[in-house]
């Protein structure tokens, strides 16, 4: 009490107030994002690295060892050099691929 007999309204030591900390939930989540992204990336990192790896086959590279020359007759003796009769044989085999896998599914 006061000196005027009312009630002493100012805190005293013992009666402070405490504040409860407010908890935020945007840590937690921002966390998760960025460890998703990590996850993410390095799952294409590693993807990429197989792919770069894939076997190239004999075909493929008899096909792309062709002359730097632009001359017209060195153009032709490349053509002639290319192999186009197993063209169809092989869109054969894909077209076989594609309706065996249709079938399965």
């Amino acid at each position: 009490m006061n000196g005027d007999g009312g009630m002493n309204t100012n805190p005293t030591q013992g009666d402070t107030l405490e504040e409860k900390p407010k908890s935020s939930s945007a840590g937690p989540i921002v966390g998760t994002v960025i460890i998703i992204i990590i996850i993410v990336l390095g799952g294409l990192y590693f993807w990429g690295k197989k792919l770069a790896i894939a076997p190239v086959d004999e075909q493929t590279e008899e096909l792309q060892d062709v002359s730097a020359s632009d001359a017209v007759a060195d153009i032709e003796a490349d053509l002639d050099a290319t192999d186009l009769d197993s063209l169809d044989a092989d869109l054969g085999n894909l077209e076989a691929e594609f309706e065996g896998e249709a079938a399965a599914q």
